[in-house]
């Protein structure tokens, strides 16, 4: 039993006319009446029934066409599905980007990209948390995501992007506010507090404690979290990556440390290893991304050296 014979089989049931069906399906008569043959010969029962210029279906044959209907309805929905997926693909670009991620970054790099392919520009942005946005690429909500490291996995392939310095917060009320930079010195003897650990940008924090025999509490999830600290007391200071989010607080002002590593926390575009083959928006989105040229983005933590670091 074939796709085949059941397509033909459905079809002839329909129009009840082996002339019709054959007609609709470009067969000839005798190809569709083998096909038929075969098929109540596979099932041990006659599914058809000949009166004159129609065709009538016996029980058993109206048992298996419900069952064939049902399943070639389910198979071609699907089919559909699969292939309206497989265009959209073609035609829009789903990119997710971690909410710190600043836009004066990916702006620039999605907007070039559109115009060196000479088409009206036609992504879809998802902003999330990197643990978020990585699930969403496994499960196909999301083509590419730009985000934070996350654990290396056999299904992923993913590329360094840009960096971001480590800052300082510290509430306008502490002395330190008034500086143009500080040292790790400068600060260290205040209530310090980072990123945890166990997030995207605990491998950078743990660095950094190690490089600088820091102490401090080292829990927090992202900018929000650590700046809200800051702001209520000014006896916190908060290590923090150069993040719009950072900026978001009154209470609290953004400062460089002069003998911190320039190299902080990088951003890295990822995708799933198993790509189309055949030339598609996504590749040469992915090319265009991990070959672009970050030092002509209007920031000031991002080195010319970027592209393959």
């Amino acid at each position: 039993m074939n796709l085949s014979q059941l397509y033909y089989f459905r079809t002839l049931t329909q129009v009840k006319s082996y002339k019709k069906a054959a007609a609709q399906l470009f067969i000839s008569e005798p190809t569709l009446s083998v096909a038929i043959k075969k098929l109540e010969q596979e099932l041990g029962t006659e599914l058809l029934e000949r009166k004159r210029h129609t065709i009538t279906l016996t029980a058993d044959g109206e048992e298996f066409a419900e069952c064939v209907e049902l399943s070639l309805s389910n198979l071609d929905a699907h089919i559909e599905s699969i292939k309206r997926r497989s265009q959209e693909r073609n035609d829009v670009l789903r990119i997710g980007i971690v909410f710190s991620a600043q836009q004066r970054i990916w702006s620039p790099l999605i907007n070039q990209f559109w115009i060196e392919q000479g088409l009206d520009p036609n992504s879809v942005i998802r902003q999330g948390t990197t643990g978020q946005l990585i699930r969403a690429l496994k499960h196909g909500e999301v083509d590419v995501v730009i985000a934070g490291t996350h654990p290396e996995e056999p299904e992923l392939e993913q590329y360094p992007m840009w960096y971001s310095n480590v800052l300082a917060a510290i509430n306008v009320d502490n002395p330190l506010a008034q500086k143009e930079s500080v040292t790790f010195d400068d600060i260290r003897d205040y209530s310090l507090i980072s990123y945890t650990l166990n997030g995207p940008v605990g491998d950078d924090t743990k660095a950094l404690i190690d490089a600088f025999d820091l102490k401090g509490d080292f829990n927090y999830p992202n900018e929000p979290s650590l700046c809200s600290n800051v702001a209520a007391r000014p006896d916190i200071i908060a290590l923090v990556c150069d993040s719009w989010l950072a900026f978001s607080f009154d209470k609290v002002r953004i400062i460089p440390i002069s003998d911190a590593p320039r190299v902080y926390h990088r951003f890295w575009l990822s995708h799933l290893s198993a790509l189309p083959k055949n030339d598609s928006l996504l590749r040469r989105f992915i090319d265009f991304a991990t070959n672009y040229d970050f030092s002509t983005c209007p920031c000031d933590f991002v080195g010319p050296e970027l592209n393959r670091l």
